[in-house]
């Protein structure tokens, strides 16, 4: 039985222990890390069973009828908000599920703890807020979909003022609910990121993130990102799937790289930025993999920059 150390989350975060602030180093003793590797015949189950997922997943990203199913997922997290008396637990997107194997430093491994990669992601999450958004007065998530990271920067920073954006209107809904129940500052905007709306203005002293989201525009990132340079907010975080960070001789890599293009999730996005750095429009601050994703894929990899002033 191994167990994710504070060490080993900081390696995970690309940063050292001693930059793991105090709220962050409590969540991860309230929760349990621990986990076995899975080896042998164990791991050949899981490997085929991921094959057979990926050769009968008939699921593409970036198409017109997501439109509709992310109306609809979305639109369920706002019924069971409602119902559970707004419970903030039933925003928990439904996509991470509990009890499943996950991966892990290009393992497969079976978790104790039935929510494992929902803590390793609250863990990340929270060293992510404190680290890089206590400088900045408003902070916009593009994506925001049950509002699920909303919530947390509202905890932690109740007095900056948050806006949720995406382009179905159920997530707009849940966003002006939260502000409407709680007493928030945040709202909600219906935002189209391959045609983005050029009246919505970023003020210099704001941050932009992403999160599982510019991998659902199937490589059609280029508006946003020219949305982006125009309006040059002062740090642009994106967590996402990275296909180009996975080692494709390591079988674990391998299988999630299938994965990510069988579904047709966006790739070209990291060199896309590396190009602009090299044209001097943006300077890249940090460039992560996490080594940590669900059973399919790595979808926790950090990328962040901002634009540079040329005048």
């Amino acid at each position: 039985m191994q167990q994710v150390t504070m060490e080993d989350f900081a390696c995970s975060f690309g940063t050292i222990a001693g930059d793991i602030p105090p709220d962050c180093k409590q969540l991860i003793g309230e929760k349990d890390f621990r986990y076995r590797v899975l080896r042998g015949e164990e791991r050949d189950r899981v490997v085929l069973n991921v094959l057979r997922r990926i050769e009968a997943d008939t699921q593409t990203v970036g198409t017109d009828s997501r439109q509709e199913v992310w109306q609809k997922g979305w639109n369920e997290n706002l019924q069971d908000f409602a119902k559970s008396g707004f419970d903030l637990g039933a925003l928990v997107p439904k996509f991470i599920r509990p009890g499943s194997i996950v991966r892990l430093n290009r393992n497969y491994i079976e978790p104790i703890s039935p929510t494992f990669e929902l803590d390793y992601y609250s863990v990340f999450r929270l060293w992510l807020f404190r680290k890089y958004f206590p400088g900045v007065q408003t902070i916009y998530e593009f994506g925001c979909g049950s509002g699920f990271n909303l919530v947390a920067l509202a905890q932690l920073y109740p007095n900056k003022i948050l806006h949720g954006l995406d382009f179905v209107s159920s997530s707009m809904e849940i966003v002006n609910k939260l502000a409407q129940r709680y007493g928030w500052n945040m709202t909600g905007h219906l935002f189209d990121m391959r045609s983005p709306d050029e009246d919505l203005e970023i003020t210099d002293d704001s941050a932009v993130v992403t999160i599982g989201t510019i991998e659902q525009l199937a490589g059609d990132f280029e508006p946003f990102l020219q949305f982006l340079l125009g309006r040059s907010p002062a740090l642009c975080i994106h967590v996402e799937p990275t296909v180009e960070l996975y080692d494709e001789d390591n079988l674990v890599d391998y299988l999630a790289a299938k994965f990510h293009r069988k579904r047709g999730y966006t790739e070209g996005f990291l060199p896309h930025l590396q190009r602009l750095e090299d044209q001097g429009r943006i300077e890249i601050v940090k460039v992560k993999r996490l080594s940590f994703g669900s059973l399919l894929m790595e979808g926790y990899n950090l990328l962040i920059w901002r634009p540079r002033h040329t005048d």
